[in-house]
């Protein structure tokens, strides 16, 4: 035990007098957290920006702009006509739309055309949707239109006919038209024209839903019982952001440290200390518990930092520290592994940047590649960052899934196994060194 304690505080000394490495190890995914973080904490999900000037100013086109304020997925802008044609010229928004004067008077008289104006970059994609969206507003104001008139037509010609019951005949016309405006358009709300049986099924899980469900609801509601909750839409984006970069990092610094092994290989070390009794394994677990401490170090800063500046607690649960210390380990005995192959510490610092970007790349920690599914998330987790994020995604949705749970899963055991025999390896092929 002596020698391992010697061992790791001579370590640690050696590691941390590099205070500039440490300090870009902590501060440099902290930036691009907070570049990725903020650019996804104010970004308006499924929203689409659209001005909209009413030139007309009457009861019709206040009526439109609320009917489509509602919808989901864009956002209106109430501006003057030429605001609203430089923010689509300055790309602010999808797309402007001029509700001209004499809007009421026009649909009224059933006259549609030029009554509202759209103005949008040749670019926009979806300009034309968004129309269609506008202009059924503007049917259905024309079907009340018609009704309200078609009402009122009918009780004329009752009228006129001596066909009306007393308690209607002195019926105010005006009243009798809002009457029938009114009932008709509360018929648009009545519920959707359709209602669909559907299973939705994730992974291995098949969940069934024998009711029928609401067409508008099937589409941002998972289903009770499904493990699709809410991860299924994405775990906190600045929470992703932040562990993705936290798991890319912690694999670049520690493949980095690990060049002891490759320096005692060059400097004749392990060849002397091979020959004593039970140096070897104190110089193996020592470095091992160095490592583990200053990737510890890294963890605790970068969530400290990330919880001062977006109030984001990546540690809330004690899953998440469970996935991120399985996670060290099975890191730190990769670069251990990896490190016993290499000859010299240029092959280390030309290969450690590369390995731990691309698997950075590949395993989701720069986007969200675990939740994508197919053959991507496929590939993503036969790296240990997709492995963890995987975890982090399931267990951060699931609040009834318990410790148990995490240590039995799949990606746990697959990366607590490796971590352990990687180990062993290492360990082995050290030992077995011949100079």
């Amino acid at each position: 035990m002596h020698k391992i304690l010697t061992v790791l505080k001579y370590k640690l000394k050696i590691l941390l007098s590099d205070k500039s490495f440490m300090l870009a190890m902590t501060v440099i995914p902290l930036i691009l957290t907070i570049i990725t973080g903020y650019a996804l904490k104010f970004e308006k999900e499924n929203k689409i920006p659209l001005a909209v000037c009413d030139l007309d100013k009457t009861d019709y086109s206040k009526t439109v702009i609320d009917l489509i304020s509602k919808k989901d997925g864009l956002e209106i802008i109430i501006t003057d006509e030429e605001t609203a044609v430089e923010m689509v010229r300055d790309y602010k928004v999808e797309a402007a739309y001029i509700i001209k004067e004499g809007f009421k008077e026009n649909l009224i008289k059933g006259n549609t055309n030029g009554i509202i104006e759209q103005v949008s970059s040749p670019s926009s994609i979806a300009s034309n949707m968004i129309g269609e969206i506008i202009g059924g507003e503007i049917s259905r104001i024309i079907i009340n239109i018609t009704a309200a008139d078609w009402v009122v037509s009918e009780y004329n010609s009752l009228k006129a006919d001596n066909r009306l019951k007393s308690a209607y005949s002195e019926k105010d016309v005006d009243v009798l038209w809002q009457e029938a405006w009114d009932y008709t358009d509360s018929l648009w709300a009545s519920g959707p024209a359709m209602t669909i049986d559907y299973i939705e099924i994730e992974s291995s899980n098949v969940t069934e839903n024998p009711d029928n469900i609401n067409v508008e609801s099937s589409m941002n509601k998972p289903v009770p019982g499904s493990s699709m909750n809410k991860s299924a839409f994405g775990t906190d984006s600045i929470s992703s952001a932040a562990f993705g970069m936290l798991t890319a990092f912690i694999m670049f610094m520690l493949m980095f440290n690990s060049s002891w092994l490759v320096e005692e290989k060059e400097n004749g070390t392990l060849k002397r200390i091979i020959s004593g009794p039970g140096a070897i394994s104190a110089l193996f677990i020592g470095n091992i518990l160095s490592l583990i401490f200053i990737g510890l170090i890294q963890i605790v800063l970068f969530s400290f930092i990330c919880t001062i500046v977006f109030k984001v607690n990546l540690f809330a649960y004690v899953s998440n520290i469970c996935i991120i210390i399985i996670y060290l380990f099975s890191v730190i005995s990769l670069s251990l592994f990896i490190s016993s192959f290499l000859k010299t510490r240029i092959q280390l610092q030309a290969g450690a940047p590369l390995f731990s970007i691309i698997t950075g790349f590949i395993g989701g920690c720069f986007w969200n590649i675990p939740q994508a599914g197919g053959f991507v998330k496929t590939i993503s987790l036969f790296t240990p960052q997709g492995l963890a994020l995987d975890l982090f995604n399931i267990f951060s949705a699931g609040a009834n899934l318990s410790l148990v749970n995490l240590l039995t899963s799949w990606q746990a055991v697959v990366l607590i196994l490796s971590s352990i025999l990687l180990t062993v390896l290492s360990y082995v092929r050290i030992k077995n060194l011949r100079y």
